[in-house]
Order: C-alpha cells, then structure tokens, then sequence
C-alpha cells in the first residue's frame, strides 16, 4: 500500500475563509522501494513536523483523488504572463512610493 503526506492550509481572503490542500510527498517510490510505505511517510511526516510545518496528514494512495489534488496545485502555480497593464499599475505604485516624487 502506498501512502502520501498532504497539507490543509485554511485562510482568510477577503473576508472569506478558503482551504484547499497541498500535496507534500510524491506517492511513489521513484528512489527508494520503501519510500511510500505507512512507516517511512509517518517518520517524515514527523521530521516535517518538528520542522515546525503544521496541519499535516497521511492519506492512503487513491489515484483519482491524488492526480486530482496535483493536477490543481499545477493550476495555482503556472506563471501567468505579464501584461502592458501589469507594468502599467507597477510603474505607477513605484512611483507613489518613490521618496523623490515629494
């Protein structure tokens, strides 16, 4: 049996409370044979946790749910190209807080 360890984060944005979860370890064991076994994850998952990483768990192996979980962290993470109106609106808070422009 394969096991991964993800993260809840909750957050307050904009008046709302939002969580989503975050997938920490791989479920695979590209490397180590062992490296997904309950035992491994839970050793990790206790060295992240002394790393002062909160909000931690260990989820069984269910290929949907977990290419479901990857497939949206790829999704908040894809870089987003930068646009005139981008450059735009920085050149002007750049301008505001400019200590020269008093």
């Amino acid at each position: 049996m394969k096991y991964y360890i993800s993260q809840t984060i909750v957050e307050l944005v904009d008046g709302r409370l939002t969580g989503r979860e975050v997938v920490l370890t791989r479920a695979d064991a590209r490397v180590d044979k062992d490296g997904a076994r309950y035992k491994n994850v839970k050793l990790f998952m206790h060295k992240l946790r002394a790393l002062g990483i909160e909000n931690l768990h260990i989820n069984k192996y269910d290929k949907k749910r977990y290419n479901r979980l990857v497939r949206e962290q790829n999704k908040r993470h894809k870089n987003r190209k930068l646009t005139v109106a981008d450059l735009a609106k920085m050149t002007e808070q750049a301008e505001e807080l400019s200590p020269d422009n008093v």
